[in-house]
C-alpha cells in the first residue's frame, strides 16, 4: 500500500504541489497498522481508527491518500496463496465527511487534486466532479463529499469511512457521524478513518468518547485489536514536571516532541505563542495536541497581576466607557478606559446582588434587581467628570436608557456593541488578551474587575474566541470583562487611539 501511494500519488494543494507524495516513516506507520490482516481469516484486522495530532502535520491529505487507496487501489496478491487480500472492495463507497462543507471540501479536495493532477498515475482512472469521484468506464466506485451540518445520513452502503475535524461534530453532527459508521456494518471489511486536533476535554463529546475508548484499548485494558488509536502530543498539560511554554527552549522541546511531520517549522510554530501571543490553552491544543480545558481560566493570572498601577484619571480626561447592562440575577458594569499610549483601564462602578460563600442571594436580597437610576446617575457622572469620547454599551434589556443617553450625551456618541456577535467579540476579546500578555496596557487593580476576569471562560466559534459565564445560571459574574473588553476596544480603534501608531497594526 505504501508502494502503490508513492508511485500513484501526488501532493495537494500547497508547496509541495504535484510531487510524488513520499511517506513519512510516521505515516507509513498509519498504513501499516490499518492494512493489517488476520493470516488465518484473511479478513482485515482494524475497523476503526482514530489519529490525533497537532495541525501542520497534514493529516488531511494523508488521509485523502488513503480514501484513493480504498477507491483504487491494488489487489494485493499474497504469495503463499491464490487468493488476493481484499484492499480494493468490490463496488467501493467512500463518504469523504466533516463537520461543514468547508472543512469536507478540503479532505475531498485535496483527494481530488492528488488523483487528478497531470502528474498523478491515477489521473486515467477517475473522474472528479465538485463533490464526487467516480471510477472511470464504467466501473462502480465512488467517493463523495457529505457534511454533518447539512442533517445528511446518505452513507449507502459504505466501504470506508473517512471523518475530518471530528472535535467540530458536535450536537446533531455527532448523530450523522453514527449512522454513517452504523452503516459500515453492512460491508465486508469495511474501514473508518477518525482524524482530529483536541477538543476541549469533552468526555461526552464524539471525539471524548472514541479517545477514552482508544486509551482503554491501548492500555490492555479492552481488548480490541479492531480499534487504533494513536495519539501525538507533548504530554499530560497537567503534568508538574511537564514543558513550560515560556521558556524558549522548553516551548520548541514540546512541539518537536509533539509534532510527527519532520517538515513542520518549529520557531515558526512558536511564533504563535511568543509573538502572536494566541491564548496558552488553544496553543496547546492546536500545536501541542494537548486535551486541555477551553474552559478554563481566560488570562494569565500573574501577568493581569503586574500591570496594575496606582493612577487616578483625572478629571477632565479623555476616557472611552464600555457598559454591560443586565436587569435582575446578575450585575450591571461601567468600565473606563484612559486614552494615551499605553491605555490604562479603570471600573467606574459596579452593581452587583449580594451573594454568601456558595454564591446564593444573602437573606433579603433574593428578588434584587439592578438599581436603574444609580446606573443613569453614574453615568451622568462620568460625562460630567472626564471627555467621554465614547460610550460603547451592549444593550440587551437597556434599550431605553441607551436610547436616552444617546439623546442626551449625543456628542460624544453612545454606541451598541451587541457581544452576542460572535464577529464583534471574538477580534476584542483577542485585542484584549493580547494587550494583557505582551504588557500593552495598566489598569487600577480592582478586586471586582480581577474576579470577573477570573470568571470569564472561552467559547470557540467558527469566528474566534470569545469570553462567556461559565454556564447560563451561574453565580460566577463577568459582565465587568465583558465592558473591558468592550471599552478597550473601541478605545484602541483606529478612530479614537492615542497611540503614534494605530492599534490594528499590532494585532
Amino acid at each position: 500500500m505504501c508502494a502503490w501511494i508513492e508511485e500513484n500519488l501526488v501532493h495537494a494543494e500547497g508547496d509541495y504541489l504535484g510531487e510524488p507524495f513520499l511517506l513519512e516513516p510516521w505515516q507509513q506507520r498509519i498504513v501499516w497498522r490499518l492494512y493489517a490482516y488476520d493470516p488465518q481469516t484473511r479478513r482485515r484486522l482494524v475497523r476503526r481508527a482514530l489519529f490525533v495530532m497537532p495541525k501542520g502535520c497534514g493529516k488531511t491529505e494523508l488521509t485523502a491518500a488513503i480514501g484513493l487507496a480504498e477507491l483504487a487501489g491494488p489487489v494485493v496478491l499474497d504469495a503463499q496463496a491464490s487468493r488476493p487480500l481484499p484492499v480494493r472492495r468490490k463496488a467501493p463507497n467512500i463518504p469523504v465527511g466533516a463537520a461543514s462543507f468547508e472543512q469536507a471540501d478540503r479532505l475531498y479536495g485535496a483527494a481530488r487534486v492528488m488523483a487528478t493532477n497531470e502528474n498523478s498515475g491515477l489521473a486515467p482512472f477517475v473522474e472528479a466532479y465538485d463533490t464526487e469521484m467516480l471510477l472511470a468506464g464504467g466501473e462502480l466506485g465512488r467517493m463523495f463529499r457529505v457534511a454533518a451540518e447539512a442533517g445528511t445520513n446518505d452513507g449507502g452502503l459504505p466501504t470506508c469511512f473517512l471523518a475530518d475535524e471530528v472535535h467540530e461534530w458536535v450536537g446533531r453532527k455527532a448523530r450523522v457521524h453514527l449512522v454513517i459508521s452504523n452503516s459500515l456494518a453492512k460491508r465486508q471489511d469495511s474501514l473508518e478513518v477518525n482524524i482530529s486536533t483536541p477538543d476541549d476535554a469533552d468526555p461526552q463529546s464524539l471525539l471524548g468518547t472514541l479517545v477514552a475508548y482508544g486509551q482503554r484499548v491501548n492500555s490492555g485494558e479492552v481488548d480490541d485489536p479492531s480499534f487504533v488509536f494513536e495519539h501525538w502530543s507533548a504530554g499530560d498539560p497537567a503534568d508538574p514536571d511537564g514543558y513550560d511554554l515560556h521558556d524558549p527552549q522548553q516551548l520548541r522541546a514540546a512541539i518537536r516532541a509533539a509534532t510527527p511531520a519532520g517538515w513542520v517549522d518549529v520557531d515558526r510554530v512558536a511564533s504563535k505563542l511568543e509573538v502572536d501571543g494566541i491564548p496558552d490553552h488553544e496553543f496547546r491544543r492546536y500545536w501541542l495536541a494537548q486535551f486541555v480545558s477551553g474552559s478554563g481560566a481566560w488570562l494569565p493570572v500573574k501577568a493581569w497581576q503586574e500591570l496594575a498601577v496606582d493612577r487616578e484619571v483625572p478629571a477632565g480626561s479623555e476616557v472611552v466607557l464600555g457598559f454591560d447592562g443586565s436587569y435582575n440575577g446578575d450585575s450591571t458594569a461601567l468600565v473606563g478606559v484612559a486614552l494615551g499610549e499605553v491605555p490604562h483601564v479603570f471600573v467606574v462602578d459596579e452593581w452587583e446582588r449580594p451573594v454568601d460563600q456558595h454564591g446564593r442571594p444573602r437573606p433579603g436580597y433574593e428578588s434584587w434587581k439592578v438599581p436603574r437610576e444609580e446606573v443613569k446617575a453614574k453615568v451622568a457622572w462620568a460625562f460630567d467628570r472626564w471627555q467621554v469620547r465614547e460610550m460603547a454599551c451592549d444593550p440587551p434589556g437597556w434599550h431605553k436608557e441607551i436610547e436616552e443617553w444617546a439623546e442626551e450625551f449625543g456628542d460624544p456618541p453612545v454606541i451598541e456593541f451587541r457581544t452576542n456577535q460572535p464577529t464583534k467579540m471574538a477580534p476584542a476579546c483577542s485585542k484584549f488578551y493580547k494587550a494583557v500578555r505582551f504588557g500593552l496596557m495598566t489598569h487600577d487593580g480592582d478586586p471586582r474587575l480581577a474576579r470577573h476576569l477570573r470568571n470569564a471562560r472561552t467559547k470557540e466559534t467558527a469566528d474566534g474566541a470569545y469570553i462567556t459565564k461559565d454556564g447560563r445560571n451561574s453565580p460566577r459574574k463577568i459582565d465587568l470583562a465583558v465592558g473591558a473588553v468592550i471599552a478597550f476596544d473601541r478605545a484602541t480603534s483606529p478612530e479614537l487611539s492615542r497611540r503614534s501608531e494605530p492599534w490594528v497594526a499590532v494585532w
